[in-house]
């Protein structure tokens, strides 16, 4: 299907491989040149992992110019650079990233807020809440694309049973994150709070929320994860060619235009590792916070 929204990419404009493991050297050598003159956004982490991203990507250049693997299953990497280049090009890579970041942000932002409100309610009011977290370990075992079926029912095909399905992948791990941070409050903590005047608004902002942040820091984190891997079977429900990121995966694979669904995997990961850092990044705004 795709073939009809973006042509095929010539051979004149695949990169050779000797150019290409010559730009992969460059970027190395840049990289370890800024960590020597702005190593607080550089630092010798971010160079390790660098190398070794550099050197598997090597590799598999080397692997797929030597054709030790059939190039129609493992197309070089040169020719996947030249190809997200290309589809960035024409516009097309860019509508695939907004309709999955979309559904993503979507998806997470109601997982966070009905994770750690039900996660808060349970703790509070646990007489009168506690079949939820029953309810909630029973049906996390349940995988999120063993909903799918369902969600096209109940949503219809389109952006709705997607959001719905990255939105199951993300709300278990946040939702009992969230449970085990508040049962971590001390009692002595709240009484304190309480004999000072208090009320349960207080206690929420000064004691709960504080102690328990670690945990839905973490359940967040592990939550946005499921999100991205759910990505490719929630976007099954898409029915057109600006479904995203999965769609473009699925779409390709039944073409075995394999170089596209490793394009498609490709800006996954790194969307992935993108987003998780910024989220990462927020435990260091609230370091003074508990």
């Amino acid at each position: 299907m795709h073939g009809t929204v973006f042509p095929p990419i010539e051979p004149s404009e695949v990169i050779s491989t000797f150019f290409f493991i010559v730009l992969l050297f460059g970027s190395f050598m840049t990289v370890v040149i800024a960590n020597r003159f702005i190593p607080a956004v550089i630092n010798v982490s971010f160079v390790k992992g660098y190398s070794v991203i550099c050197l598997f990507i090597a590799i598999w250049e080397m692997i797929s110019f030597s054709e030790l693997v059939n190039p129609v299953l493992l197309p070089p990497a040169s020719r996947v650079a030249s190809m997200l280049v290309f589809l960035w090009s024409i516009g097309f890579l860019q509508s695939q990233i907004y309709a999955t970041l979309y559904k993503l942000a979507y998806a997470f932002s109601l997982a966070l807020a009905s994770g750690v409100t039900l996660g808060v309610m349970i703790s509070y009011y646990s007489n009168v809440f506690s079949f939820i977290e029953s309810f909630a370990t029973a049906a996390r075992v349940i995988p999120a694309p063993a909903w799918l079926a369902l969600s096209i029912l109940w949503f219809g095909i389109g952006s709705a049973s997607a959001i719905f399905i990255i939105w199951l992948g993300c709300f278990f791990p946040i939702f009992l994150n969230t449970v085990a941070g508040v049962a971590k409050v001390e009692p002595v903590q709240v009484e304190t709070i309480k004999t000072f005047g208090g009320d349960k608004w207080d206690v929420l902002l000064d004691v709960v929320l504080p102690t328990a942040y670690h945990h839905i820091l973490t359940g967040s984190r592990i939550g946005l994860g499921i999100g991205w891997i759910t990505v490719v079977t929630a976007e099954l429900a898409s029915p057109d060619a600006g479904g995203g990121l999965g769609w473009m995966i699925m779409d390709s694979r039944v073409l075995l235009d394999i170089t596209s669904v490793l394009c498609g995997v490709s800006a996954i990961g790194f969307l992935g590792v993108v987003t998780d850092s910024l989220l990462n990044s927020l435990e260091e705004l609230v370091q003074t916070w508990g």
